[in-house]
């Protein structure tokens, strides 16, 4: 396949690779999209528990503790997209080396 005069790794034309190196592609993906949302998830944590911490120390207005409220909820939005973009991706991959395995 090709983009803008370039061939695009998802679907390059390498030779058949066998079933279970496809297998281990994909789950590749699925561990990959662990982490990323583990990371993801850690950060909007610890961002939210920092500013409890701060809200313990100094009262803080709840205009900032409702804009932080607001954030973290985006972030986990944009955890949960992302994610789905790497499974999406692994599971595409993976049906191309299986039309690629016939």
């Amino acid at each position: 396949m090709f983009i803008y005069g370039r061939q695009f790794p998802l679907f390059s034309n390498r030779g058949p690779q066998s079933f279970w190196a496809s297998v281990l592609k994909l789950v590749g993906h699925l561990v990959a999209a662990a982490v990323v949302f583990a990371a993801f998830f850690l950060i909007v944590w610890s961002i939210s528990g920092f500013v409890s911490w701060l809200n313990s120390i100094h009262k803080l207005p709840d205009e900032i503790l409702n804009f932080m409220t607001l954030c973290e909820v985006w972030f986990m939005y944009a955890d949960s997209l992302l994610c789905s973009i790497v499974l999406l991706v692994g599971v595409i991959r993976f049906v191309a080396d299986l039309g690629q395995n016939r």
